[in-house]
């Protein structure tokens, strides 16, 4: 999904390429937005884990200014620069930042920013994009996101000003699949050389932009964003080189995982609210023969039930690894932990 002006290829172009993950501690829209958990993890961890598993990089880095950005930052693989303090204010901007992160590391010749804001980023995006940089010659990409969107001129209305479309004839509107839409910047990475930082740019010279899905491209920017982005996440994300291709068994909890967490009393009956959306989910797992086991749980004696057979807590771990051995999901040597 590459778009590439101009004249066909530039050159092919070497050096030190380095992801930098920008991550300022004190965000003020959503506060420790970073590291705050998003579908479980970390928000920062999504594109770090893009980043290293593409291998398209000589080195990845999180510039910040937050020892607890830090310690994540490095339980997810990523080196630390520590920005400056006169990098790291409301104001400052993600070019100086750069500009401070280059004059530190003079072996990096080509900075691949990328945005912690832009969870659903995928490895094999990046691997394109590097190569947009290594074998075409680019001295700039940037990712864009297509959007079907009519514009209209800005007016105030207040002074008899009348409003134009800018991108459209009002008489002939076209529909969705007759109209190519138009590109926008997703603001999910920005590639350029250290020339073009250092001359104040990160966009310039030989540029190219790069189209990434719609399903891949979401920012987050204030409070409400979060949730919309959790469910893209858990529908779209990168969840590693280790997840597996095909589901054999699905073992889940009841209370608080397939409920909401409510109880409804009356006079004889104790009534659960459950998820119609989870229920969904099991029976397109079930239709395609995929073994589901429940655990329900009895807080207050500690029990939980496990495929029909109510259970102690403490013998809750070994049953499950159990029935993951019996399908060939753990190894006998796993089973020993």
């Amino acid at each position: 999904m590459a778009a590439e002006p101009g004249s066909g290829d530039c050159g092919p172009r070497r050096g030190h390429l380095a992801a930098v993950v920008l991550a300022r501690g004190g965000s003020k829209g959503i506060p420790h937005k970073n590291i705050r958990r998003l579908a479980g993890k970390p928000l920062i961890a999504w594109v770090l884990r893009a980043a290293l598993d593409s291998e398209a990089f000589d080195s990845v880095w999180v510039s910040t200014d937050s020892d607890e950005i830090e310690k994540v930052a490095k339980d997810y693989g990523a080196q630390v620069h520590r920005r400056s303090a006169e990098v790291s204010k409301d104001t400052s901007s993600s070019l100086e930042t750069i500009q401070e992160f280059l004059q530190h590391h003079p072996e990096v010749d080509i900075v691949g920013n990328i945005q912690a804001t832009s969870p659903c980023l995928h490895p094999a995006d990046l691997i394109k994009v590097v190569d947009m940089i290594r074998t075409h010659g680019y001295d700039s990409v940037f990712s864009v996101v297509r959007h079907h969107l009519f514009r209209w001129r800005e007016t105030m209305y207040w002074t008899g000003e009348f409003t134009v479309a800018e991108n459209l004839n009002p008489a002939r509107r076209p529909r969705r699949q007759d109209w190519k839409g138009e590109l926008y910047e997703n603001g999910s990475f920005y590639f350029a050389t250290k020339e073009l930082i250092v001359r104040g740019l990160l966009q310039g010279g030989k540029m190219a932009y790069y189209e990434m899905k719609p399903e891949h491209s979401i920012d987050i920017d204030i409070d409400l964003d979060w949730p919309i982005a959790e469910q893209r996440v858990k529908r779209f994300g990168y969840f590693g080189k280790g997840m597996p291709t095909v589901v054999k068994l699905l073992v889940c909890n009841i209370d608080g995982c397939l409920t909401d967490g409510r109880v409804y009393l009356n006079q004889e009956h104790e009534f659960t609210s459950y998820s119609l959306r989870d229920l969904d989910g099991i029976r397109k797992l079930l239709d395609r023969e995929v073994t589901v086991s429940a655990l329900r749980s009895l807080s207050s004696l500690g029990y939980f039930y496990i495929l029909g057979c109510m259970m102690p807590q403490d013998q809750l771990f070994t049953a499950v690894k159990l029935v993951l051995n019996a399908h060939q999901l753990l190894t006998s040597s796993e089973l020993k932990q």
